[in-house]
């Protein structure tokens, strides 16, 4: 799976910049279109006189605070603006509630939200429960091809595009100068080289490096490097059977594991694993974070010297990354699909400018959109930025769509070897037909 996905997706993406000149001048004539298009659409369609019928109220749920919450407000208060036949009700949780509890207890009760957001880690669980509706007619005329193909291909299932990708965000090892260069430390750029300022930065107050400690999809998005790196994988190619019980993914599930069982990386935390905070308020010297925690870490933290590196990589091992982006998915049970949709198009199909301010100046990550990335090609090379631009992102491996069966049972081998009850060979062998019963389990129900 992984194979399959880099050599078709990763390449283009890591060629765009590259080419972004060639690239860029259709998608923007084809992005400026539909801009027009949509929003005559809904003009047309909704700003008739003639229609005296109630508005349409969708629900859009999402797990977004500050700068990022102001973002998504105001899109939903200017497309009620421009538009007369819907309203859109925007709410947004606390982003650990949002995937355990609010989203999930929403649709089981019947009352899901007709818009919202969704990661890869639980893309797969509701695709196949009818959760998502295919959003293949609705992209603007000319606008399906400013997408790189692998990121519609992330999101595309026996044929149809069930969501709509508007972010890919990378991994990096983030890290305090002042608290490594007090306590004589180079940044690490091997495994042995992390384990080694992990343990030489651990004190009293502050872990040596940030990792999550609970299992979710998070949890698993931040060990994939770590297996790659090696090599290994969850799946064979095809995705049909367990490639989990090798010496790859032993060594990467010690590797882990010895964080926690050295208390390198704490077991609890008091924020999420994916706040830029710990580093911020000098809680922590390293962690592993995305290219969300840029803004936040130059604007909020801005007296606090926070960068940036590559992933360390073991010996004999190669640079590997996770890029993973939260999707704009519609509700498939929704009565008002079209209309959902028509919004979610609106807001990152549309006009270049609304996915841009998003990926520049609400946070950093890279855009699927050609168009996008050639108006914001100076952004992407300053300061943090420019190492995930010219030394990370080529490493970069889409975040797998794995049922979610598979990543309850992945969660649970890394916790096996955080705890102590295995090592990592053990781990890997008594979880890996508990992965095929997993895939045989996802398999059934679709």
């Amino acid at each position: 799976m992984r194979k399959t996905w880099k050599g078709i997706g990763v390449a283009v993406f890591v060629l765009l910049l590259v080419f972004l000149a060639a690239c860029g001048n259709g998608a923007n004539n084809a992005g400026g279109s539909s801009s027009d298009s949509l929003q005559s659409s809904a003009a047309g369609d909704n700003g008739n006189g003639g229609n005296a019928g109630k508005k349409v109220k969708l629900k859009f749920y999402d797990f977004h605070t500050e700068a990022e919450e102001k973002f998504f407000k105001g899109l939903v208060d200017e497309y009620n603006k421009i538009q007369n036949k819907v309203e859109i009700e925007y709410s947004t949780f606390n982003q650990g509630d949002y995937t355990t509890t609010k989203l999930p207890t929403a649709f089981a009760s019947g009352e899901g939200p007709d818009i919202y957001m969704i990661s890869p880690g639980d893309f797969m669980k509701f695709a196949k429960s009818g959760l998502m509706a295919d959003l293949s007619p609705y992209f603007p005329e000319g606008s399906k091809e400013d997408f790189l193909p692998a990121s519609l291909d992330a999101v595309t299932v026996d044929g149809k595009i069930m969501a709509l990708p508007f972010e890919l965000e990378l991994l990096g090892l983030y890290y305090n100068e002042d608290m490594l260069k007090a306590a004589n430390v180079e940044v690490p750029k091997t495994w042995d080289e992390l384990y080694a300022a992990g343990k030489k930065l651990t004190t009293d107050k502050v872990a040596g490096l940030v990792l999550p400690p609970d299992k979710g999809p998070y949890f698993n998005f931040i060990w994939y490097p770590f297996l790659w790196q090696l090599g290994g994988n969850v799946l064979s190619e095809d995705g049909t059977k367990s490639a989990f019980n090798t010496p790859e993914t032993a060594k990467a599930l010690d590797f882990w594991g010895k964080f926690f069982q050295d208390g390198i990386s704490p077991k609890k935390l008091q924020m999420g694993p994916w706040e830029i905070d710990h580093l911020g308020k000098k809680e922590a010297a390293m962690q592993v974070v995305g290219t969300w925690a840029i803004n936040r870490a130059e604007e909020v933290f801005k007296d606090v010297p926070i960068n940036v590196a590559p992933l360390p990589i073991p010996e004999g091992g190669k640079a590997a990354t996770d890029a993973g982006g939260w999707k704009l998915a519609v509700n498939g049970k929704s009565e008002n699909v079209e209309e959902a949709a028509k919004f979610v198009m609106w807001a990152f199909a549309d006009d270049p400018e609304r996915a841009l301010k998003w990926v520049t100046e609400v946070k950093f990550a890279y855009s699927p959109r050609k168009s996008v990335v050639e108006a914001g090609k100076e952004i992407y090379s300053k300061g943090m930025r420019k190492v995930f631009t010219e030394q990370i992102y080529d490493s970069a491996i889409p975040e797998p769509r794995y049922p979610s069966e598979v990543l309850d049972v992945v969660g649970d081998a890394m916790q096996y070897v955080m705890y102590g009850k295995y090592d990592g060979a053990k781990a890997a062998e008594v979880v890996d037909p508990l992965i095929n019963d997993a895939i045989a389990s996802a398999d059934a129900k679709s």
